[in-house]
């Protein structure tokens, strides 16, 4: 008891609001915990998943996903795609503002669309076959002309997560598309309240009073877009016990990811137990290819075959529903689900025999192999421990390496070999909508520097990827990710060590919850007075 009281004291000064806050009433403000702390700003130079909620905190984009991951149209009145496929038309609904109260016009549509298009997948993509990308003289429309059809046009122009085609003003979109925005100006419902950010501590947005909702139902993040809370706080609040007796308590509204151990006295207590992503988190083991023994793909293939998912998933989690073995590449339960190339008795005895013979051959001399540990995830921490023994079973040395998260990704872009600063294995997961996406999967790509941290280089790979977009045909697509998969299997960009499904706790006052894989809104959510 003296416990949970120590740990409500620390959280009321974590409460503790400026005075304007204090104004708003109650059931104004939505307290919620995401799953990691906001330390960066831009959807655009990174995909962290909280960076992907902030974006739609506070940006609009042409489209939304709706629940069933279809394609809508948000930012947009009208759009029209040619016979030939070749030339696509936008044309920007009215009464468009952005939060300094200056309309959004098609040149800051054309600037941002250049600027995702040099980070994501699909943005290099279609700018690879653009022939034109230009602002038309009423302001409002922008059109688009390619050399070549691409069939996922509206798919990556609505994509939630990862790089996400967020509208900026030009002014901001002119910003290096690898240097980190500071400017936050957008468009969307609510406001980044920038004076009130703390960073590991506090981030806070109040609601857009001039923002115009869509007229339809909201769905995902599609259709009416209408803000029932004034003010957003997101707390960060790293001991899992204090965010959950602060929600039972009502001090909190809203819990990302609550600490498994904790789910049932959450529901013994009245709290709603919901399920808003259904493809899970697809959990990544990322090797460094640029650097021994892991440039090798000998040693990668070992670390493959080595990898005993279920070992793994035990430690992570006491509930065996919350989680499930998985060897798809592109995400169990998703339409690119296959089984293709998968070895046989992957992390069993046999495999692992295999594994030692191809670290044998792939020259790997001893040298410890540094294992980044981000123990403020209990998660991944547990995972990454679990793997380092596996690892030394077949003559790894390993050295695991104590950080947190967020110094984690910082480290994964050092590209110095490891005895300079740089790393060996970071574990990680992503969101499931996004990794089930053979050209969205950021870490499948295989581009060499152009790739995501770990840097894989392989051309044969990297040319189905960008083949898949141009499948005329669903056989010929289904022929694609086959093939994609199998040569995954081949180069071993990253190693799955399974997938699982938690949970966030919500309060009982709360209503109007959407479900987005991997996202957290704010939008549409009611909640009802004490």
């Amino acid at each position: 008891m003296r416990i949970a009281r120590t740990l409500l004291i620390a959280l009321a000064a974590l409460l503790a609001a400026p005075a304007l806050a204090q104004t708003v009433p109650p059931e104004r403000v939505l307290r919620m915990v995401p799953n990691a702390d906001l330390q960066t700003l831009d959807p655009i130079n990174t995909t962290a998943g909280v960076v992907s909620s902030h974006a739609h905190m506070i940006y609009d984009q042409l489209f939304g996903r709706d629940e069933n991951q279809r394609p809508q149209p948000q930012m947009v009145a009208s759009w029209s795609v040619s016979d030939d496929a070749l030339t696509w038309r936008f044309t920007l609904r009215e009464g468009l503002l952005f939060h300094d109260g200056a309309p959004v016009m098609a040149e800051d549509v054309v600037a941002s669309l250049r600027r995702w298009g040099a980070r994501d997948p699909h943005g290099r993509q279609i700018m690879a076959i653009t022939e034109a990308l230009t602002a038309e003289a009423d302001g409002r429309s922008v059109t688009w002309r390619l050399r070549r059809p691409y069939a996922l046009m509206l798919d990556a122009l609505s994509k939630p997560a990862g790089n996400m085609p967020a509208i900026m003003p030009a002014r901001v979109a002119a910003t290096d598309p690898f240097t980190a925005i500071t400017d936050t100006t957008g468009s969307g419902p609510f406001i980044f309240v920038r004076d009130e950010w703390v960073a590991g501590s506090r981030v806070v947005y109040r609601r857009n009073p001039a923002y115009v909702p869509r007229a339809e139902p909201a769905s995902g993040t599609a259709g009416g877009k209408v803000a029932h809370v004034d003010r957003v706080e997101w707390l960060n609040i790293a001991n899992a016990q204090t965010a959950v007796l602060a929600l039972i308590q009502g001090e909190l509204d809203y819990i990302e990811s609550p600490g498994v151990d904790f789910l049932p006295m959450l529901q013994r207590r009245g709290m709603r137990i919901i399920r808003t992503n259904t493809l899970g988190a697809p959990g990544m083991i990322r090797m460094n290819h640029i650097h021994p023994p892991f440039d090798d793909v000998r040693a990668r293939q070992a670390l493959m075959l080595l990898v005993n998912q279920e070992e793994i998933l035990q430690a992570m989690f006491p509930d065996p529903s919350l989680y499930q073995v998985c060897h798809a590449f592109f995400v169990c339960g998703s339409p690119q689900e296959t089984d293709a190339g998968v070895p046989p008795g992957l992390g069993s005895p046999a495999a692992r025999e295999r594994a030692r013979a191809l670290l044998r051959e792939s020259g790997y001399d001893g040298t410890p192999i540094v294992i980044m540990d981000p123990t403020d995830n209990p998660f991944v921490h547990a995972a990454t421990l679990v793997l380092a023994q596996q690892m030394q079973q077949v003559g790894f040395r390993t050295d695991v390496q104590a950080m947190d998260f967020a110094s984690m990704a910082g480290r994964r872009a050092n590209r110095r070999p490891p005895s300079e600063g740089g790393w060996h294995i970071g574990l990680t997961f992503w969101n499931g909508l996004g990794a089930s996406d053979p050209v969205g999967n950021v870490p499948m790509q295989a581009s060499c520097e152009r790739a995501w941290p770990g840097w894989p280089c392989d051309a044969e790979h990297q040319a189905l990827i960008d083949a898949f977009p141009y499948a005329a045909t669903p056989a010929e697509r289904q022929r694609i990710l086959t093939a994609l998969q199998e040569s995954a299997y081949r180069i071993v960009p990253y190693v799955p060590y399974g997938q699982w499904y938690l949970p966030s706790a919500i309060s009982p006052r709360l209503s109007g919850v959407l479900a987005m894989p991997g996202i957290i809104i704010a939008w549409n959510v009611r909640k009802a007075a004490r």
